[in-house]
């Protein structure tokens, strides 16, 4: 009988530490549970991405007159085949902020759009250019917002990510969630800010994430989540050895505890 109660007090035990193991797993685990009135409220200030050096853009000026708008949109020039006469047609090729900020804008010149959001470079050029063209629409479109996940994810890469506002949430679902081996309280996030390189320690089970500078993601930033200890541990030996090993564990611990 006391046999059976050792094994039984040892089952348990084993069910408290799987348990607890659950902490380390369950995001935002702080989150107020109950009815629409005691939902809880958040304010993370949202701030739009800024164009940085190496950055690329794509600018569309459009008109109710196309021919009108189309000196101020870059454009190749197009040879056909049939003769040798040269035409020029629109093509949407990006622009490049060079490392003083600048962009070479036709018609306009250089235009420094260091520090400038989408919507900001958007009403700017508009505001240059509507003296010459009254129903100017001005599209800005960042094309090199990507953001780059490593580590314990299931599918790791670089994403491009087509527009403004994205949570690191967001991302890690894109990646297909963490693995089970991943340390949801030790994300690192990597970003490049005025000229330097900042780095930002998450924990995402806990609440006070929303509020975190680095809940939503800007371009080129990385983010990296730590294997567990069991999973370093593991990577030092085989899966199948760890598994042997495991279970021969618990078999010696139920022989000595009936053999008693």
């Amino acid at each position: 009988m006391k046999k059976i109660k050792k094994l039984g007090v040892s089952i348990l035990m084993l069910l408290i530490v799987s348990c607890a193991s659950r902490r380390d797993v369950i995001y935002l685990q702080d989150l107020k549970e109950g009815n629409n009135q005691d939902t809880e409220v958040f304010k993370n200030s949202f701030s739009a991405p800024k164009f940085k050096t190496d950055d690329r853009l794509t600018i569309n000026v459009s008109s109710i007159n196309p021919e009108a708008a189309r000196p101020f949109n870059l454009s190749v020039a197009s040879f056909n085949t049939g003769g040798v006469q040269a035409t020029s047609q629109q093509q949407q090729q990006s622009y490049l902020v060079d490392q003083k900020g600048d962009i070479n804008f036709p018609q306009l010149g250089k235009i420094n759009v260091l520090g400038q959001t989408r919507i900001s470079l958007e009403v700017f050029l508009e505001k240059k250019i509507k003296p010459f063209l009254p129903d100017v629409k001005v599209n800005v479109q960042l094309v090199n917002f990507r953001v780059s996940i490593l580590g314990e994810v299931k599918t790791p890469g670089e994403y491009i990510i087509n527009r403004d506002k994205i949570s690191i949430l967001q991302v890690i679902a894109l990646a297909g969630d963490l693995t089970i081996h991943g340390k949801r309280d030790d994300i690192k996030l990597i970003r490049e800010e005025q000229g330097g390189i900042k780095h930002y320690n998450i924990d995402l089970r806990s609440k006070d994430v929303i509020n975190s500078p680095a809940y939503f993601l800007q371009q080129n930033d990385i983010v990296y989540i730590s294997p567990n200890k069991p999973q370093v541990n593991a990577s030092a030996s085989s899966p199948t050895a760890s598994y042997i090993i495991s279970a021969t564990g618990l078999l010696i611990t139920i022989i000595s505890l009936l053999t008693r």
